[in-house]
């Protein structure tokens, strides 16, 4: 009779098979503390200082804001020139809109409301719109922006250092990273709306 062989040991790093509960736990915590997190702000590091691992929420609605403003002309470019055509599009997209949607498009309203835009006067109004009117509304919400970023900055911090805690050796540990990643972001997407 052969010897029995041992179980293989169990990795000490963390997988994606108890993730979501890992992450659940995490999430708590960037609800309850979100200071809590190791890097959440900038920390020593060796020779220099580390920056946070997600960046600070008014980092964020600086460069959003900064963006945004310099995005202006690309936006009406890309508006002026889509990549396909905007009403087929959105008849093609009839079927991802939710409950409230429904009912219009059931009853065909949704597609005959948009069959019957004229595209030509669209244009007309887009080429008569100053750029200012997307960038002043980014700047008008900055501050409903502000309060979204303080409530998801601490969340994506903590699936940050959950993944962190994974092994990324193989090229299957990393795909568990990527996978990991994606479930992550649903889950904070989840939680947001709740």
């Amino acid at each position: 009779m052969g010897k029995r062989k041992a179980p293989p040991a169990e990795s000490p790093l963390p997988s994606l098979d108890n993730f979501e509960a890992r992450l659940a736990k995490a999430l708590d915590r960037a609800e309850s503390d979100p200071d809590s997190f190791e890097s959440a702000h900038a920390r020593e590091g060796n020779p220099r200082t580390l920056a946070p691992r997600v960046p600070e929420v008014a980092d964020i609605v600086a460069k959003h804001a900064e963006r945004t403003a310099a995005a202006g002309p690309a936006w009406k470019a890309g508006v002026m020139r889509p990549k396909k055509d905007p009403i087929k599009a959105a008849i093609a997209a009839a079927g991802k809109w939710g409950t409230k949607m429904t009912e219009a498009v059931r009853d065909g309203s949704f597609a005959k409301g948009l069959a019957a835009v004229d595209e030509e006067e669209m244009i007309r109004i887009i080429e008569g719109t100053d750029e200012s009117v997307f960038t002043g509304g980014v700047a008008r919400r900055a501050g409903k922006y502000r309060a979204k970023m303080e409530k998801t900055r601490p969340m994506v911090l903590a699936l940050a250092e959950e993944i962190d805690k994974m092994p990324q050796d193989t090229e299957a540990q990393r795909e568990a990273r990527m996978l990991a990643a994606t479930r992550g972001m649903r889950a904070i997407g989840k939680r947001l709306k709740a």
